[in-house]
């Protein structure tokens, strides 16, 4: 009997550090609990199946970012309906508190594909090397030279820092959902 316990715990264990590992649940220094992560990242495995099971990979150019519960849709769909249903899909998932659809109608191309993911691990990389940016609380997207920005700031002041780190690169525009450590409200406007 203790030796089956011990066999499960174990396995729960090493899983949970192992999806860590992968990046899927990225919980060290984070202004989230371990509970809000797992959460999230439940959410966004239940929104990326009912995208996978609908109308036989429609949905697959979406990319799904989800922090405290909220979701940011980001990436292209074929057409307006398709749009409208992604957004109802992720809105349906149980747990989800807001979802922002920064879906595009039209096609994406590979040059832009790999344009967009050379300037997001730039990002990326530049926040990382600054202590005084807690970047893994930042959700990060460049789509067709838009980066997209979904997390949390710890002060108005990091959010500054961050926003210059950003403005030394060449996008096309940038768009914050962000909310601050000790609100519970995500600002959905263009800061």
């Amino acid at each position: 009997m203790f030796k089956r316990d011990f066999c499960a715990f174990f396995c729960v264990c090493m899983t949970v550090l192992g999806v860590q590992g992968c990046g899927i649940l990225p919980f060290t220094s984070q202004n989230r609990t371990l509970s809000e992560t797992w959460n999230d990242g439940v959410i966004r495995i239940k929104i990326s199946q009912d995208f996978l099971l609908h109308h036989s990979g429609a949905l697959d150019g979406i990319e799904t970012l989800v922090y405290q519960n909220n979701v940011l849709l980001v990436g292209s769909v074929s057409t307006k309906k398709l749009k409208v249903e992604a957004e109802k899909i992720a809105k349906h998932v149980d747990g989800v508190n807001k979802v922002w659809n920064e879906l595009l109608v039209g096609e994406e191309y590979f040059t832009d594909y790999v344009n967009d993911g050379v300037m997001e691990k730039k990002i990326k990389a530049s926040l990382f090397l600054d202590d005084e940016i807690k970047s893994s609380n930042y959700m990060i997207r460049v789509f067709k030279g838009v980066l997209y920005v979904l997390g949390s700031a710890s002060s108005p002041q990091e959010l500054k820092r961050f926003r210059n780190y950003v403005d030394q690169f060449a996008l096309k525009d940038v768009k914050y959902f962000i909310n601050f450590k000790n609100s519970n409200t995500l600002q959905d406007k263009k800061i």
